[in-house]
């Protein structure tokens, strides 16, 4: 390497994942200039006059990309009271819910999230302080109030929907004002009790639609969908991600897997699995989990194992078919400052390597949600998104040393690292 290449930083550490799924590299340097990586290079090869920041035992990673989340939810410890909270809290709770969330993220590494229910536009204004400097947090993409029927699942963020018109008013009126996506809501939901998580709540050419007028207007279409009829109708309509992708027949049981496999070879939809709480707690040896939530999780699985309950996905996999990792923070027993937790149970439920299960939440959660040319990999010409972590084991992530967002570090040592006033934007 030359040394007149113009690097501001370089980062100095014992191993690196890049994002793209290999084996991690280790003795890497990378150098940053500004808000992008413009270099990465072996740590014998750097220029004699570097100066560098040398991070021993350390592993560096991409910032983390979760691609599903609900900044406004307040993880409580069952879904009547985390909707009750949502429900009667005014905007000024909201926001310092969701403020306090985003700070979380970025404490676990978090550097970009999807935000799937907002409400009054809250999301999108915290994403806007985020942008401008004024609120620490991730970048933030926000669906705004996502589309479902008018007792359908979260109609509580106040987008409840009849008919074609005021499906195609809704998104209309979201991308006026200035949502990144949009999230329609094709089955019930737990979160919701009136709802039915086994049925359609849109009938296909709602959806379709929905993804068509979305599309006009430059928005890619998140669908929610815990159901074989849900899920078969949003992949047909060309929704982006399908989130979840319960694969349930109208009993709640696992349906053919193979029929799954079929229905996505080919098509423009990406699966979005969220690995929760719910999830977390049924790998072996989990910690902090209290007993009643641990009788939660096994109570909400379909197998009571959590392999045998993403057996369908390991056969996605198989076939080529690319799965993302998101977490669904905010929702029950589910922090916003653990989606390591989310990639360790990805290693296990999906019985893949963390190199691979890094990439799920990553450069593939990335590329779903549009991203892919900005952040998810360590590779010159990205975005300066980087995650510094104390080593790691064979299927777990260290603990976070440090997080670099754009260039700037806004997390040291397990606090935040706040910018001076004169530094804002």
């Amino acid at each position: 390497m030359s040394s007149t290449t113009p690097v501001e930083r370089w980062l100095c550490v014992e191993q690196l994942y890049d994002g793209t799924g290999t084996d991690p590299v280790r003795d890497r340097a990378v150098g940053i200039r500004g808000t992008e990586i413009v270099a990465v290079t072996s740590i014998e090869d750097l220029p004699s006059d570097a100066e560098v920041e040398h991070l021993p035992g350390a592993t560096l990673v991409p910032g983390l990309v979760d691609a599903h989340v609900h900044l406004l939810f307040s993880c409580d410890v069952d879904h009547e009271r985390t909707r009750h909270r949502f429900e009667t809290s005014d905007d000024a709770a909201l926001t310092a819910i969701g403020v306090r969330n985003a700070a979380e993220s970025l404490l676990g590494g978090v550097t970009t999230v999807r935000d799937c229910g907002d409400t009054r536009g809250i999301v999108g204004r915290i994403r806007d302080s985020v942008a401008t400097g004024w609120t620490l947090g991730p970048t933030i993409l926000t669906a705004g109030a996502p589309l479902t029927t008018p007792q359908g699942h979260l109609h509580w963020c106040g987008n409840g929907l009849a008919g074609p018109d005021q499906i195609a008013a809704s998104i209309e009126r979201l991308a006026d004002n200035g949502a990144d996506l949009v999230k329609i809501m094709t089955s019930g939901g737990t979160m919701t009790r009136e709802s039915d998580p086994l049925s359609a709540q849109f009938g296909d050419a709602e959806v379709e639609l929905a993804v068509r007028t979305a599309h006009a207007r430059g928005l890619p279409v998140a669908a929610h969908a815990q159901n074989v009829a849900s899920i078969r109708g949003a992949v047909h309509a060309g929704v982006d991600t399908i989130e979840h992708c319960l694969w349930r027949d109208g009993e709640g049981q696992p349906a053919e897997p193979q029929d799954l496999v079929r229905l996505l070879v080919g098509s423009s939809s990406t699966v979005v699995l969220t690995l929760a709480g719910i999830q977390r707690a049924l790998v072996d040896g989990a910690v902090g989990f209290s007993d009643q939530e641990r009788a939660d999780a096994v109570a909400a699985s379909p197998t009571g194992d959590l392999v045998r309950d993403f057996a369908w996905a390991r056969q996605l996999r198989e076939a080529g078919i690319a799965v993302v990792v998101g977490s669904d923070a905010g929702v029950r027993f589910t922090g916003f400052r653990d989606f390591a937790d989310s990639v360790h149970c990805a290693t296990v439920a999906l019985d893949c390597s963390l190199g691979e299960a890094i990439a799920m939440t990553t450069s593939l959660a990335a590329e779903a949600i549009g991203q892919g040319d900005r952040v998810g990999r360590i590779a010159p010409g990205m975005q300066a998104d980087l995650v510094v972590l104390d080593g790691t084991s064979e299927q777990r992530l260290g603990a976070v040393r440090q997080v670099i967002r754009s260039g700037r570090t806004v997390v040291r040592d397990g606090a935040l690292v706040m910018p001076r006033p004169t530094a804002l934007h």
